[in-house]
């Protein structure tokens, strides 16, 4: 007998990943479809249990956020305690879940850890910027207290803490890395995404996935590569056949090639184009906040020489302009008043600041 697989969507991230927003998303979309739509909010359940607890042993720290209990020692044995009783249960529900054949039905399942608990659902895994995490942290003012915080530096820091605390817990307490990304069938950089267009990408990404066709694997802005061309030439060539203008007129009306994710390479954090710059840019032309993308080098001794030699300075300033220039045109309000500082340390390539092309901007 063929193993059930229901429609079941985990959905692990970083924290201000923008999970609870898209599963919203996610739910209106299934629901017009037709669908019994069911959310199953982990998340929320860890957090107030940890909160309660926490409170049960220091009842005059009413005001310590989530950041802080994650990381106080005092608290492991609780946290693990809570941890495990979390996991059972949510492992207990996907086995419920598939003991029969729902065709009516969609599970979404908001866990860290429920794609290894429910190994035959879509396992989904948002990230973030840093430096956009703690920016929404700070103006989100609808959050607990424990996310309150009285500076953007003390915001990014205390999320950045929340995010390396959760990484390390689940290394030492399960053996897992969460950042390991044969964990996931999707890998979404949230940075700078409408959640609209990202349950539609996830809707999909489902759609294929039960049906056993391939779909791209990661998506992330084209505002967080660098590029690897001079942009004034990238404008003024195009690929034989088409132009910037045709390809934002077929993503409109075609959506993504299924095989035409841009090619990248990655060093030290910094994401770089190797190929596909027109693809990127007619992307935010389109009004897309998200493209396909593959690494084909990462942390290697190829992509080490590759950005050493074609990464320059005024082209990240000159990339910035055209990324502001084509998501205007593609009514992109994230992007309206784009900084490459934001996404990317410039720090870990100044290197470039001494070739003879760099303006040390």
């Amino acid at each position: 007998m063929d193993q059930i697989k229901n429609k079941i969507i985990t959905i692990s991230g970083e924290p201000v990943s923008g999970k609870s927003t898209v599963v919203k998303h996610i739910k209106s979309k299934y629901e017009e479809m037709g669908y019994n739509v069911h959310i199953i909010s982990v998340g929320h359940t860890f957090r107030e249990l940890v909160k309660k607890e926490y409170l049960k042993m220091y009842p005059d720290r009413g005001d310590a956020n989530l950041g802080d209990i994650q990381t106080d020692p005092s608290f492991a044995t609780q946290r693990n305690m809570i941890d495990q009783m979390v996991d059972s249960e949510v492992a207990k529900r996907g086995n419920e879940i598939n003991s029969v054949e729902r065709p009516n039905d969609v599970y979404i399942i908001d866990s860290r850890l429920a794609w290894s608990n429910v190994p035959e659902s879509y396992a989904i895994r948002l990230i973030v910027n840093e430096k956009i995490a703690g920016d929404r942290v700070f103006k989100d003012r609808t959050r607990g207290k424990e996310d309150q915080y009285g500076s953007l530096e003390e915001a990014i820091t205390k999320t950045r803490e929340r995010k390396l605390a959760e990484i390390s817990r689940y290394k030492k307490r399960y053996g897992v890395d969460l950042t390991n990304p044969d964990n996931y069938d999707l890998i979404v950089d949230t940075s700078y995404s409408i959640s609209d267009e990202l349950a539609d990408i996830i809707i999909k990404g489902e759609e294929k996935y039960r049906s056993g066709e391939y779909y791209p694997k990661y998506w992330k802005s084209p505002a967080l590569f660098l590029p690897s061309q001079k942009i004034g030439e990238t404008l003024s060539t195009s690929p034989i056949g088409s132009n910037i203008e045709d390809i934002i007129e077929s993503i409109n009306k075609k959506g993504y090639n299924p095989n035409g994710e841009v090619e990248a390479v990655e060093q030290n954090g910094v994401s770089v184009l190797r190929d596909g710059h027109h693809r990127a840019i007619a992307a935010l032309g389109a009004g897309k906040t998200l493209m396909p993308y593959f690494v084909e080098h990462k942390d290697d001794e190829f992509a080490k020489k590759y950005i050493d030699g074609d990464v320059r300075l005024q082209d990240i300033y000159d990339w910035e302009d055209c990324i502001r220039y084509y998501a205007k045109k593609g009514n992109i309000e994230s992007l309206k008043d784009f900084n490459i500082r934001n996404v990317i340390d410039i720090d870990k390539v100044i290197r470039i600041q001494s070739k003879p092309d760099g303006d040390g901007r």
